[in-house]
């Protein structure tokens, strides 16, 4: 997971650097946005790895452990005494362990209940479209679900959160989202990718009447947005594809 989570944002690096020296006022602030996204990305990454970093160092010292090693097979055996002069020090030093199982402990504390701003709640939908751009939708929604609960009425986390569980089959819970932000959104844009959204899960669901009528008022909603046109003409020839339109998600401001 985490190899293909790597290379699919060096390829995305490695696609902006290509392109921003020659980008023009509009697409430099596209690749800007994708330079956000992945900053986002790295210090999530950063964030998680740290934490189990202190799970780790709290495991070790609970449990009197000078240093680990895992061997091939994938068990873990305890290493030389010697192998380490500074960890066998500590192991041999209770004052010492119990003083670095204490730091360790007010790190991970649960952290007492505070006033959550806007702050937080972007935050997490930063973290949630990026790996919506990475295709790992399970991960985007764990970020997307905190971003509404903290925000219900973020329209941005709501759109991102549906179509996330729709490319994951989850219809369902999809279409609770699309239902939910359609009549709250002024966002034309917004309004029609949900229309559109649950026109395809219509059209999946063999009702294709149902089906043209979202994608009509997707259509109404952003007369630009081109996939409900496509989309109308799939269920009346009923052949070809439907398009979803997440594309256009990638990177939304």
């Amino acid at each position: 997971m985490l190899q293909h989570m790597f290379a699919t944002m060096n390829e995305l690096l490695d696609d902006i650097l290509k392109h921003y020296p020659s980008a023009k006022d509009k697409e430099k602030q596209e690749l800007d946005q994708q330079l956000t996204l992945l900053h986002s990305m790295s210090d999530q990454i950063v964030e998680e790895w740290l934490r189990f970093e202190e799970k780790l160092a709290l495991v070790r010292t609970q449990n009197n452990i000078d240093a680990v090693h895992f061997t091939a097979q994938g068990g873990m055996n305890q290493a030389s005494a010697g192998s380490s002069s500074t960890e066998a020090g500590m192991s041999g030093n209770p004052a010492s362990s119990a003083k670095l199982l204490q730091a360790c402990q007010d790190k991970i504390a649960v952290k007492p209940a505070v006033v959550i701003d806007e702050t937080e709640s972007e935050e997490a939908i930063q973290c949630g479209q990026g790996y919506f751009v990475l295709k790992m939708y399970s991960h985007a929604i764990r970020h997307l679900e905190q971003a509404v609960r903290i925000q219900p009425d973020s329209m941005k986390a709501r759109i991102y959160l549906g179509y996330s569980y729709l490319l994951l089959g989850r219809a369902q819970e999809a279409c609770n989202h699309f239902h939910f932000m359609i009549p709250l959104t002024d966002n034309n844009k917004l309004k029609a990718l949900a229309y559109n959204a649950l026109g395809c899960i219509s059209a999946m669901q063999k009702n294709t009447e149902k089906a043209q009528h979202y994608f009509q008022k997707s259509h109404f909603a952003d007369p630009t947005i081109p996939e409900p046109i496509s989309n109308i003409k799939v269920c009346m020839l009923n052949s070809g594809s439907l398009q979803y339109g997440e594309k256009r998600m990638e990177y939304m401001a």
